[in-house]
């Protein structure tokens, strides 16, 4: 694939000067952490909001659900296009006008008066926030020299996605509390605003490359992805044999199958399929998606049963992750700390068993556990573990493509990251629900979900155990430890 630099303005990046000749600052590091916990925090804020945001706008019951399902579909459905704009168009235009977009989104949100007009904002901010967050990934590869610069940039980077789940619960309840659901929307506003005033004057431009847009491929991979998510969102409502599971499956499949035939002949693909060939990159892939089922899945099943079965109010419940995420961030900030002279090997399988046994003690829970033993110690088993994987599994999926390729691969990244996310929530659901529908309807709510959520939080930790034998058998960098 040939490129040549697209004429700009006698910027810094035009004249020859690139990124790393500039000392990146704590400045840089925090814009790209924010925009990272921003658009990771919208995807559960509105979770604790979504009896008030039903009773508030109107939504029918079986509808309410697209509050969330919105924001997931085009999330995960343009990640990969979102990556690879910021190679095309300038990492630093395309995040500013991202992150305009996600604002002006959430404005429309926070003032919907019906429920059409709520989800289509929150599609929009679904589709601001992919592209938004590739780039992000791509600008810290693009501003951080390799080594311990861009360890610790992706440490806390990485970091943010566990925060960002976890604070997401807390905030929305503490917003619905103290305001009004309006404000789960709302505070993304000025947030956003002032991130993309500051990025002018802390992140430099990247030069422009010229080639052909692979229409047809991106068609196809948003068009596949985004029926996967739908189908997987519909799995635990009408079960994985329903039709409106099945057919967008199906649907969704045979767009992606087409997307790699189409990128197979492509003379400028959207994503060229050598990105895969790397056993570093390929095996971090789907090592990602594994753990964003489990990440997601944890905070999905462990708030309905803090709620639903020890009668916790959504403020409480938020409020339970608190001990657990800080353990995520501290085995995220470790790691980055000695990646360099362990490897990523020892990381990811090391932090996997730990995160399975977690996940495995959590299948354990009982209407009568206590919050200490029974909720929390498992919790922070399950966090560190996967906290002590994001690093390192970052600095492999980015691994051994050049700076022109970064937005490229940080797209894959997160898109794994996203689909296994919306993959291991729709699996882990439909378990719960299945095993509690399957059982005695005269036996007590609350054991029958209790049972339901055991089923699903061990079906879990199998998805944790699988990433074991992967990492030891594709895993094998070795990140450089010296500025350069």
């Amino acid at each position: 694939m040939t490129t040549e630099t697209a004429p700009t303005a006698p910027t810094e990046a035009s004249r020859g000067i690139t990124t790393r000749t500039r000392a990146p600052g704590w400045g840089t590091l925090v814009l790209l952490a924010a925009v990272q916990l921003m658009v990771v925090l919208d995807t559960t804020i509105v979770n604790v909001a979504l009896p008030t945001i039903q009773s508030g706008v109107g939504f029918r019951a079986g509808s309410i659900a697209w509050v969330v399902n919105g924001y997931a579909l085009t999330f995960g459905a343009l990640l990969l296009f979102g990556g690879r704009s910021g190679d095309l168009l300038g990492r630093r235009t395309v995040f500013i006008a991202a992150l305009g977009a996600f604002a002006l989104a959430s404005m429309v949100a926070g003032l919907s008066i019906n429920p059409g007009m709520l989800v289509a904002a929150r599609v929009g901010q679904g589709a601001a926030a992919a592209f938004a967050q590739a780039t992000a990934l791509s600008l810290i590869v693009s501003t951080f020299p390799e080594g311990r610069a861009r360890n610790r940039a992706v440490g806390v980077f990485a970091a943010m996605e566990g925060l960002g789940a976890a604070l997401g619960l807390v905030l929305g309840g503490i917003l619905v509390d103290a305001a009004s659901w309006r404000w789960v929307f709302l505070v993304n506003v000025p947030a956003a605003v002032v991130v993309a005033l500051l990025t002018q004057r802390f992140i430099a431009a990247s030069p422009r490359q010229r080639i052909r847009v692979d229409l047809p491929g991106a068609a196809t991979a948003s068009l596949g992805l985004g029926l996967i998510v739908f189908g997987l969102s519909q799995a635990s409502v009408h079960g994985w044999i329903g039709p409106w599971t099945l057919l967008p499956l199906a649907v969704g499949a045979l767009a992606v199958g087409s997307f790699v035939l189409i990128e197979a002949r492509s003379r400028s693909p959207l994503i060229p399929l050598w990105v895969f060939a790397d056993r570093n990159r390929g095996g971090a892939y789907l090592i990602q998606a594994l753990m964003g089922a489990a990440l997601f899945g944890m905070f999905f099943l462990s708030s309905l049963f803090l709620q639903q079965v020890l009668g916790y109010s959504a403020l409480a419940a938020g409020a339970a992750f608190v001990p657990s995420t800080v353990i995520m961030m501290a085995g995220a900030g470790a790691a980055s700390r000695i990646v360099g002279r362990t490897g990523v090997r020892p990381l990811v399988a090391g932090g996997a068993c730990a995160a399975a046994i977690g996940m495995l003690l959590l299948s354990q829970l009982s209407p009568h556990s206590s919050y200490l033993t029974g909720v929390m110690l498992p919790l922070i088993l399950l966090s560190g573990g996967l906290g002590a994987t994001f690093v390192p599994l970052t600095l492999a999926a980015m691994s051994g493509a050049g700076e022109e390729h970064s937005g490229l691969v940080s797209g894959v990244s997160t898109t794994s990251i996203q689909i296994g996310g919306s993959i291991g929530v729709a699996i882990l659901a439909t378990v719960a629900a299945t095993t509690t529908a399957g059982l005695p309807h005269d036996l007590p709510a609350w054991i029958a979900l209790t049972d339901g959520y055991d089923h699903a939080f061990r079906t879990g930790a199998i998805i944790i155990a699988a990433a074991v034998p992967i990492a030891m058998a594709f895993l094998r960098l070795r990140p450089t430890t010296t500025d350069g």
